[in-house]
């Protein structure tokens, strides 16, 4: 049988090797934490410690709580997964997509099929990333991002607007790209419901929870617990600083634009895992259900996985277990995601396993900490 003291040597291990200076980790069976504890510190230098409420940039575990809010405009009516992104975005339609002719031209033709919300929560949607990767659509995105910069006009629904004006990198459904799906999903939730999309959140998932310390721009009072990124230099740690395209106040993305702490977004999983937290309901449980059912094609599939997600699929933004043979003892159906600097979050109805860990490094070298928290977890649960 397992034990969950375990994960005290794992994490002790982990934090001495570095790069990052320490780390929270929270586990739940039920509503019941039955392991918690810190590592480290938030701030070496000052021996500042890691806490529950140190503030961390949750980069790409954002995503989870952003197509969990979308999911609400879909149990309302608001939208079907099946409707074209043009019904609420005009500027995708008649939409183009790049492809290469025969001598290596790279041209611009009429897409064969409608891009949907599903695509875009999928992100099987053909929208790449403005961080001029080598792809048409990623250099027309960063262009507009550039653009939408100088005229002091960089926001989700702006964004989005000229976004819908780019040929797609793929055939809406066909390929799997890790993208700005999510950043046209938000701006889709503020053309509904007239409001940005930072306070949708603040008002449908931060406050019901008592989430007081997760926002975009973390407030200037709380700057000081906001934990200090780090990587490994010559066997040292030394501090970093976040990439530029953290660099607004106006681009709230749904992508990787929050900060949080292991105590708010504790709250948020569980009411995921159990379907409510303290009597706060975020989404019904079939709607959880669906969020964490595989929609990826082989194609896709095949692009999707990697050693650090070997076995799992994608849903609704969210990664989802289908195949535990292919290297851990989690089972079928737990869903999550992870953050570009070391945050992660596992959520299990099935078994009521709740998993929120983090910490701030670059690289965030998550192929090493997660999988092994999980398989402790699952041996000890």
């Amino acid at each position: 049988m397992g034990d969950l003291k375990n994960l005290d040597r794992v994490l002790e291990g982990f934090i001495e090797k570095g790069p990052a200076g320490g780390a929270a980790l929270r586990v739940y069976k039920g509503t019941e934490v039955v392991y918690e504890s810190c590592f480290g510190y938030a701030d070496v230098d000052s021996k500042k410690p890691f806490r529950t409420d140190t503030i961390c940039q949750i980069a790409s575990m954002t995503k989870v709580i952003a197509v969990a809010a979308a999911m609400q405009l879909f149990e309302k009516g608001e939208f079907l997964l099946t409707d074209p992104v043009s019904d609420y975005i005009p500027s995708f339609k008649d939409r183009k997509v790049f492809t290469m002719d025969a001598r290596g031209n790279i041209l611009a033709v009429p897409a064969k099929k409608k891009l949907t919300i599903g695509h875009l929560f999928d992100m099987t949607s053909g929208i790449t990333i403005n961080w001029d990767r080598e792809n048409p659509n990623s250099k027309a995105l960063s262009e507009i991002t550039r653009k939408l910069q100088s005229e002091g006009r960089y926001t989700l629904t702006d964004y989005a607007i000229e976004a819908g004006k780019v040929p797609g990198a793929f055939e809406a459904g066909e390929h799997y790209f890790y993208g700005q799906s999510h950043d046209i999903l938000a701006a889709v939730l503020e053309i509904i419901t007239g409001k940005t999309f930072g306070q949708y959140l603040k008002e449908n998932i931060f406050d019901p929870l008592g989430m007081c310390d997760t926002f975009f721009f973390p407030p200037e009072e709380k700057k000081g617990r906001i934990a200090v990124m780090y990587r490994l230099q010559d066997g040292k740690r030394i501090p970093v600083s976040l990439p530029p395209i953290f660099d607004t106040t106006t681009f709230e993305s749904a992508c990787g634009g929050l900060y949080s702490t292991l105590e708010d977004y504790s709250r948020f999983a569980l009411a995921m895992t159990l379907g409510e937290k303290s009597k706060v309901r975020i989404l019904s449980d079939n709607t959880i259900r669906l969020m964490a059912m595989n929609r990826l094609c082989p194609q896709a599939l095949a692009e999707f996985e990697n050693p650090y997600l070997s076995g799992y699929g994608y849903g609704l933004g969210v990664r989802t277990r289908m195949r535990p043979e292919a290297g851990s003892n989690s089972s079928i159906g737990e869903f999550g995601w992870t953050g570009g600097f070391g945050t992660w979050v596992l959520m299990d109805p099935a078994k009521e396993i709740t998993i929120v860990h983090m910490h701030q490094s670059m690289p965030n070298r998550e192929e090493y900490i997660h999988p092994r928290i999980r398989n402790i977890v699952y041996s000890a649960l």
